[in-house]
């Protein structure tokens, strides 16, 4: 049930549409705490560039998450689709930020220990103990991300099956455009029959998507 890409289960016993509301919400308050990060600088609480460029992005994509907790709650297939990619960027940003922060972190922890040990050489073990314990948390919180990352997917693709949603059969200009250009990348993931149907409409989609634009 654990699989890559949840198929029913998020974290293997809640219902998938549940696990994905879930992973919304907690994006929603992530993107609303850049508000706590802007304020700082209103109470001359020190802040570096990095942290800035992350708090305005962050209020600048909360609209965005909150409009994708509509739909993940209505069930709306292709903007949950839409919304699974932009986690899936939004994520990748995160890891960024976090591996600067946490390489910029234990630079100054190293400094400060160093230091203490100096002083105090029994206190070397407790710094080695502290920086795995640090270093065991920011994986788990990795490997998280990614896991809500492949959550949030699954549940797009079964919205997806479900409404028949295929590259090739989109309403409306812009709708069309826009479903072929999501379902049409690895469209043996979103296609009910697998990798043999995506291979045996590949070459048709293609074509359809050629002549659309």
């Amino acid at each position: 049930m654990l699989s890559i890409v949840p198929r029913q289960y998020f974290l293997g016993f809640i219902p998938l549409a549940a696990g994905a509301e879930l992973i919304t919400v907690f994006g929603v308050v992530n993107k609303a705490s850049g508000i706590y990060g802007l304020l700082s600088i209103f109470t001359g609480h020190p802040i570096t560039a990095a942290q800035l460029v992350l708090n305005i992005v962050s209020l600048l994509l909360l609209p965005v998450f909150l409009y994708a907790l509509h739909n993940v709650r209505r069930q709306n297939a292709l903007p949950v689709v839409a919304f699974s990619y932009i986690y899936f960027v939004d994520m990748l940003a995160n890891l960024a930020f976090t591996i600067y922060f946490s390489v910029t972190w234990f630079r100054v922890f190293d400094v400060t220990a160093a230091t203490e040990a100096g002083k105090d050489t029994s206190s070397s073990l407790d710094t080695a103990s502290e920086r795995g314990l640090s270093i065991t948390i920011i994986v788990l919180v990795l490997l998280f991300k990614v896991y809500f990352c492949f959550a949030l997917f699954g549940y797009a693709r079964m919205l997806v099956r479900k409404a028949g949603l295929r590259a090739d059969n989109g309403e409306g200009k812009f709708t069309k455009q826009l479903q072929f250009i999501m379902l049409a990348i690895a469209p043996s993931f979103w296609r009910r029959g697998g990798r043999r149907a995506g291979k045996g409409r590949m070459v048709n989609t293609l074509e359809e998507g050629i002549e659309m634009f």
